[in-house]
């Protein structure tokens, strides 16, 4: 709004005009004028007043016509709208309202009774575009926000032995409580993992960072995985804990050159194996989320990867995607689409499958996959990609 407030007069009676003009005048507003609806549209157009005090029966358009047009056109901004009308029928006013009036004046009117619903429109005026300013400035920030969370992205290494790696993360808004790393180690492996912050939004994202910066610390003097879970859950705990938060995570090592492959729970959905259009059952192994019991206990299992197999680690955020009539996509379809398609790699299908299915519904949650693959042909364990 501006600094003095623009208001637009309408009214095709020269003498009521004078007198409203006057008395906003009095108040020190700025004024324009408009005597017929065609006229008042031009303006408002044009001008964008604060306020327009708009009489209902005028030739042209009528008052209540021009309401309608200003309140349904999506290019005008919020204006407010006293209807000024010499009907004291209650259905006129009724009329007027449903218009999209925000007040009404009944003529004759006092002159403190038109300035104190100026005034109180004003109001409601200036707090509208104040929360319009605020939310575009969150705007701005979240974006950078965005900006800021796809640093911690890690950037995938090569790897030998005929091995990849792929990894995908969509929050549900501008920034997501998701995360996922890859951490060379010098023997050779990998340490790789996705987690989930409890909650959504700027909280969780800020969590995720003190979650990645933990793990990548703890894990300079620890590389068993299990371990590794223990150490960070004790860092996390007084972090979380006093404000209810926890998060899930799956955790594998994997040595490229022989396939095998480690992997922890810290209370996270089991990883897929697919195996030649199979998914192999894994071992369930304990581990309660990370943040919720200090000086928790972490279990580990074990496979060998062989050619053409692949591991897929998710958030919940895929098999609880839904579609644009609530339905979720549940594990039973990801189950289907992983026997039916070509493989691998997997993991882009699946995300294709994914937005396929939300269709034009915008997501629930965040979601992050990663796969980690062997080529069906080892090429030997100087390959590279």
């Amino acid at each position: 709004m501006r600094d003095t407030p623009l208001i637009l007069i309408v009214d095709d009676d020269p003498s009521g005009l004078d007198i409203l003009q006057a008395r906003m005048s009095a108040q020190h507003y700025d004024f324009i004028s408009a005597t017929d609806g065609e006229m008042a549209l031009a303006m408002i157009a044009e001008r964008k007043p604060d306020l327009i005090l708009l009489d209902v029966v005028m030739p042209k358009i009528s008052g209540i016509e021009v309401c309608k047009r200003v309140k349904s056109d999506p290019h005008i901004p919020f204006i407010p709208i006293i209807m000024v009308t010499a009907k004291a029928d209650s259905r006129d006013i009724v009329t007027g309202l449903d218009a999209g009036a925000d007040e009404y004046l009944t003529k004759p009117y006092s002159h403190s009774a038109l300035v104190a619903r100026v005034k109180s429109m004003l109001r409601i005026k200036s707090l509208h575009d104040q929360v319009l300013d605020q939310s575009a400035q969150l705007e701005r920030q979240l974006k950078t926000a965005t900006v800021i969370q796809s640093l911690f992205w890690p950037k995938i290494p090569s790897l030998t032995g005929g091995g990849h790696v792929w990894a995908v993360s969509v929050p549900a808004g501008y920034v997501g409580g998701d995360l996922y790393d890859v951490i060379p180690l010098s023997d050779g492996s990998i340490v790789a993992y996705v987690a989930d912050i409890s909650g959504k939004g700027v909280p969780a994202a800020l969590l995720m960072a003190a979650l990645s910066t933990s793990i990548r610390n703890k894990i300079q003097i620890e590389t068993e995985i299990d371990r590794l879970l223990g150490s960070v859950n004790d860092s996390m705990h007084h972090l979380m804990a006093e404000e209810s938060y926890f998060a899930t995570a799956v955790l594998i090592r994997y040595w490229p050159s022989s396939g095998k492959l480690e992997y922890a729970l810290a209370g996270h959905l089991l990883p897929i194996w697919i195996v030649e259009g199979n998914i192999p059952d894994l071992p369930l192994l304990g581990g309660v989320p990370l943040g919720i019991q200090k000086g928790a206990k972490y279990q580990k299992g074990d496979i060998v990867l062989g050619n053409g197999q692949s591991i897929l680690l998710f958030t919940d955020g895929l098999v609880e995607a839904e579609n644009e009539s609530g339905e979720q996509f549940t594990k039973n379809r990801l189950f289907y689409h992983l026997k039916t398609c070509e493989g691998p790699p997997w993991g882009k299908s699946v995300l294709q499958r994914i937005e396929t299915w939300r269709g034009r519904r915008a997501p629930n949650d965040d979601l992050t996959i990663m796969e980690v693959w062997r080529d069906p042909k080892q090429i030997g364990s100087d390959y590279h990609i």
